[in-house]
């Protein structure tokens, strides 16, 4: 098979839904060469593409646009894990809650 240097999305269950976007599975399977349940299995989580497949998305994502200038937008934070996260939302909503209620009283 050959290579065409394609660079390989992480192609996690929403990214697949996400470039799919209005199509039917069955469409979309079409578009790379799957069959509708393989579709479906990786918009369920319980499969993910293989390499042939990650670079078919990945060719058909970037004729597509739709990974070009991806970009973490927002005030948002990239963390480690869910109890960090947690940990560190309660430290920055905490001031914001007690303002909060000493405008209330």
């Amino acid at each position: 098979m050959p290579t065409d240097n394609v660079s390989v999305t992480p192609w996690t269950a929403e990214r697949v839904r996400k470039l799919r976007g209005q199509r039917t599975q069955q469409e979309f399977g079409a578009l790379i060469r799957v069959p509708k349940n393989t579709v479906w299995r990786w918009e369920a989580g319980y499969s993910t593409p293989d390499a042939e497949r990650g670079r078919r998305l990945s060719r058909f994502a970037r004729k597509e646009r739709f990974l070009h200038d991806w970009k973490l937008a927002g005030s948002a934070t990239l963390l480690g894990d869910l109890e960090e996260g947690s940990k560190h939302l309660a430290r920055h909503l905490k001031p914001v809650l007690a303002r909060m209620k000493n405008l209330q009283e």
